[in-house]
This record gives C-alpha cells, structure tokens and sequence, in this order.
C-alpha cells in the first residue's frame, strides 16, 4: 500500500534485524505541512552473547518498545532514574520521549519490536484532546498498549486492505494511553454527534476517488467536518459498519470488478487499489477472498 515501505533485512552485527517505514501523512493528502515517517523495526535475535548493553543518547525521536523478558533480570536508567526488572519472560511496554537517555543491559534471549516516532508525533495525533505523549514509561503490562504495538507490527510486515486505517486509529490510540487521558469524556460528548446524509455523502465520494490513495481518519473527519475523535463512531451509526471495514470492502470490491477484466495487469490493480508492492496486494486478497488474484482472474474473467 503506498505509505508502507518494503521490509529490509539489515546487517548491523547482529543476526536478523527487520525494518518497514511507514508515511503516515502522505504528501499527495496531507492536512500537514510535510509528511512523517515511523519506523518499526524488530530485533528477532541478538546473537550469541548471554548479556547485551544498549545505549540510547537523548535525540529528538520518540521510542516505543515492545520487548519480552529474557528471564533474567535487567538494569537500566532513563531520563536520568536507575532502575531494575525481576527475572520475567513477560510481553512488557517502555516509551522513551523525545530528550530523554537511556540506557539497559538485559538478557540477550529477550525479542523486542521498536517504533520510532518523530518528535511530537503522537501528541499531535491528540492536539484536539490537549494531551501529550511525553511521559516516560517502563516496562508496562498495560493489555490494550501491547495489543497496540502487536496490531501494528502486524499490519505493517502484512499490509491488508485498509492498513492506512488500521494503523492511523491504533497509533491514536496508543498515544491516548501515554497521555493518560480518559477517554470517557469524549465517548459521552460523541453520543450527542451524528452524521447528517449530505456529509455522509460527501466521505463516501471521496473515499470512491481515491480508493488508490493511502486513507486516514483524519483525512476522512476532515472532509465530513467533524473531530477524528468522533467520526468512526458516527460513521458507523451512519452506515453500519466501520471507516476501516468500509474501505476495506470497497478496495476489494474494485479489485474484483478490474480483474474481471484483461486491461489491467496484477500489478496495475494493485496500484488502482492503493498498493504500491504487488506481492502485497497479492496477500492481502488472498486472504479476503481465498485465492490469488490471479486464480480469481482465472476463474471469473468476462
């Protein structure tokens, strides 16, 4: 999908290191002034000394991390605070804010998944709830924060039909959490919001026009004028289903109807459906529809 770059594998001294970027505000759509890139990144093994040191120094970047015990203890300083971790083999959340060391030596058995946000990214994500993002967190067992970075992980290794979706409300919702802020307060204020038909129609166009552009909510929110915070909910109310299922369906119902027909290759239909990579596209409808694209074209071809 475009936003979503390809996976590398790079060679830094330990044995596997996979990374994807993803642009989270296309400059084609962006309400932004210039786009921003987040880079996940997985460590899937350290190699084979029993103990590993990692130094962060203080930059501008904001760093969240995913990482499951060694079984051993680990020891550490952030922003500055020493401090240790029992022996676990736990999934367990940390956030470094921007201008904040740190520093760790932990067992080298333990696996961990890295995203590295741009300074002030994830507070502008909530800038309409007056939150930010900026305290430092150690090792949380927080459910809905892990569930989070995996769901992440998950869509960006894997892109599906509507990753840009996906992956905008999962980052909202983890800068949420950091922030501290309770959501209820919007939950009870979005009851009063609705979705009246001449706005619902104007997102619906646009979300047809550029089914072959990366799609986010605040993008959609903006076109119905309405706050990110209360679009999904009021979306839905309108039309049954969620933004992301929405679009979704509609990338997929217009990959069928142009594989139906021989004047576009496969890789041509990926890019009609918002996917730069082919072999992205391929798998992502795959999954939808239990077949390659190219069976489907095989089997229902006019």
């Amino acid at each position: 999908m475009t936003g979503i770059g390809e996976g590398q594998h790079t060679r830094t001294g330990y044995q596997a290191i996979d990374v994807v970027a993803y642009r989270h505000a296309p400059a084609a759509l962006s309400l932004a002034a210039a786009p921003r890139d987040v880079m996940l990144y997985r460590i899937v093994d350290y190699g084979p000394s029993r103990v590993t040191s990692a130094d962060r120094p203080a930059d501008d970047n904001e760093l969240l991390l995913l990482t499951r015990g060694s079984g051993r203890p680990a020891y550490g300083c952030m922003a500055g605070h020493r401090y240790t971790v029992a022996p676990n083999r736990e999934l367990r959340a940390s956030f470094v804010p921007s201008g904040a060391d740190s520093q760790i030596e932990f067992g080298t058995s333990a696996k961990s998944v890295n995203l590295v946000f741009p300074k002030g990214f994830l507070g502008s994500l909530i800038e309409d709830r007056g939150g930010r993002a900026s305290a430092p967190l150690l090792f949380s067992d927080n459910t809905a924060l892990i569930g989070l970075i995996s769901l992440i992980e998950l869509e960006l290794f894997r892109p599906g039909l509507a990753t840009d979706l996906v992956a905008e409300q999962a980052m909202r919702s983890m800068a949420l959490i950091l922030s501290g802020i309770d959501p209820n307060g919007f939950l009870a204020e979005s009851e009063r919001i609705s979705l009246p038909p001449v706005r619902l129609k104007r997102v619906i166009d646009f979300i047809e026009a550029n089914l072959a552009e990366p799609l986010t909510l605040d993008l959609l929110a903006h076109v119905a004028g309405l706050s990110v915070f209360h679009f999904a909910r009021v979306f839905r109310q309108a039309t049954g289903v969620s933004p992301y299922r929405y679009v979704s369906e509609r990338r997929l119902l217009r990959a069928q109807r142009l594989l139906m027909s021989p004047e576009l290759s496969v890789h041509e239909v990926a890019l009609a459906c918002g996917f730069a990579r082919h072999a992205n596209f391929s798998a992502a409808f795959a999954r939808a529809r239990g077949m390659s694209p190219s069976a489907f074209r095989a089997y229902f071809a006019l």
